[in-house]
């Protein structure tokens, strides 16, 4: 692919908004299904999740699930300095404001969990690869993240934006699993 990742964003985000809500929601309730389904899910004990917004793979049935599970439960709070902090919630009435970007988060007040202490970390993507390289948003916020972890790596995709190949970057944390309506991928490395 030689669409530099800005026009990419564009045309995923655009794709991902002629999405009827019908077909969305079928989509978010299969993508969860196969998330709570997998192995890698079940056996963790702590998860570190996106709470989503009304574009993204919804996350809420995972989350409550998680929850329901007693499994330490973290989402993201986006901090100063273009980081993000992995705070862990009891509830979901814990999740108190929107953030910087109109995403609900814990308050500051919410203990943070080092990420190496996270088990598995489900992230957000406009797209993926087979490779497991991520388009997300251009912030950075979870390469630098995932940088910081040894977890297993996934992000929630829907089987229409899961490519042969992306463009990437030496800075680009890939995922080692990708979930989508119709699939659980795993990265093989080469």
């Amino acid at each position: 692919m030689r669409e530099p990742k800005s026009a990419l964003r564009a045309r995923f985000r655009q794709e991902r908004s002629a999405v009827s809500p019908v077909e969305k929601q079928r989509i978010d309730e299969a993508v969860a299904a196969n998330v709570l389904q997998s192995g890698v899910y079940r056996a963790a004990k702590t998860v570190f999740l996106y709470v989503s917004t009304a574009a993204e793979i919804d996350t809420s049935r995972i989350l409550a699930d998680a929850l329901r599970q007693g499994k330490t439960v973290c989402v993201p709070r986006c901090e100063a300095a273009r980081e993000m902090t992995a705070r862990r919630i009891r509830t979901q009435e814990e999740l108190c404001g929107a953030g910087a970007f109109g995403i609900l988060e814990p308050s500051p007040d919410a203990p943070i969990v080092s990420p190496d202490q996270i088990d598995l970390i489900l992230a957000p993507a406009l797209a993926c690869d087979r490779r497991g390289v991520r388009l997300g948003y251009g912030g950075g916020y979870y390469d630098r993240f995932l940088h910081r972890s040894n977890a297993f790596r996934a992000a929630l995709c829907a089987e229409s934006r899961l490519l042969e190949a992306l463009p990437a970057e030496p800075h680009d944390e890939r995922v080692q699993y990708i979930f989508t309506e119709r699939q659980v991928w795993q990265v093989h490395e080469t």
